[in-house]
């Protein structure tokens, strides 16, 4: 009988500091001016009619942009891990934009087989993709080896979209308009390429604070700038751009700030952190913008930044490393 009051009483506590958060949150929009003064891309629309393919696109960042490309009438296909979430939300999408042409393909970065799977099935309906929107990503999960026997976090984020992006790149650049945008953040920037070159994904790591779990995840996302760096050299017909949202409150931090002790620290991030749609926007500006420069990173105030550059050999040697990491020099070969 304990057990059940107690259970019940923190069901309630629970219930009721979350709509203390929510009322809070509505609160301090209105106070700081709500929607007028968030991040907002003005762009012209030019994604209408483009085939679009966004990974993660079933709840978080991903669906606010694939929201948005489904409103403005480009075909889009969501590249989502979980098959009823994925089919839920290209509902969802068709029955609010009126676009019909919002597809669901089963993909999960964290098995290779699947990317391959993805890649066949959506090159068996498509002659051509115009825009790659790397969105998925995971952050302070538990370390494991996937079933690759590889890190999670580091294939999710980074193995996952480079065989991705690889078998996919042919068919990007036979469109007029080929654009890859790889969602990044600014903890790419709280570690070197030092870290990344020295990172053996075949391990599972020991991670016992939350920094070290931002490191985990700045290393597979400066890894993805390695890889913008060498198609932004040897493929330069295509439009390469790396983007931040910013801190934006998702399903990412699903795992973090669990603890009684947390509780303030999580409310607080709910309550401060962005929402999707603000966070969507500096991917959304990528895809519109009307001059596109390769190579630049988007910052979530939509600034344009030049991106860093990287020493030639250590990227090559980089790619080379990730190419039989991914099995994707098996599949060249």
């Amino acid at each position: 009988m304990f057990t059940v009051i107690l259970g019940c009483l923190v069901s309630t506590v629970s219930s009721f500091a979350a709509a203390v958060s929510v009322f809070l949150k509505h609160c301090l929009n209105k106070v700081y001016g709500g929607a007028k003064n968030r991040v907002k891309c003005h762009c012209k629309n030019r994604v209408r009619e483009k085939v679009v393919v966004i990974t993660g696109a079933n709840s978080g960042i991903g669906y606010a942009t694939a929201q948005d490309l489904a409103k403005k009438g480009a075909r889009v296909y969501l590249g989502c891990r979980n098959n009823q979430a994925g089919e839920k939300t290209a509902r969802n999408l068709r029955a609010l934009t009126g676009n019909q042409n919002i597809h669901f393909l089963h993909l999960d970065l964290a098995d290779f087989f699947s990317v391959q799977h993805f890649v066949g099935t959506l090159l068996k309906r498509e002659s051509q993709v115009d825009a790659l929107v790397n969105n998925a990503g995971v952050f302070h999960h538990p370390s494991c080896l996937s079933k690759d026997g590889l890190e999670l976090t580091y294939q999710t984020n980074f193995l996952g979209v480079f065989l991705l992006t690889s078998l996919l790149l042919k068919s990007i650049q036979r469109s007029s308009t080929p654009h890859i945008v790889f969602v990044s953040s600014e903890a790419h920037k709280l570690v070197t390429v030092d870290d990344v070159i020295s990172y053996n994904p075949k391990q599972v790591k020991v991670i016992n604070s939350f920094s070290d779990h931002v490191k985990n995840y700045g290393i597979s996302k400066l890894a993805l700038h390695l890889f913008a760096a060498h198609l932004i050299k040897t493929s330069e017909d295509v439009v390469v751009l790396l983007t931040d949202p910013g801190n934006v409150w998702t399903g990412i931090y699903r795992h973090s700030w669990q603890a009684w002790s947390e509780i303030i620290t999580r409310l607080k991030c709910y309550i401060f952190m962005r929402g999707t749609e603000e966070g969507a926007q500096s991917t959304i500006h990528a895809l519109n913008t009307p001059e596109p420069v390769t190579g630049k990173y988007v910052n979530s105030f939509l600034v344009t930044e030049d991106e860093k550059s990287y020493d030639a050999t250590v990227v090559k040697s980089f790619i080379a490393a990730s190419k039989e990491l991914s099995g994707l020099q098996s599949l060249e070969n």
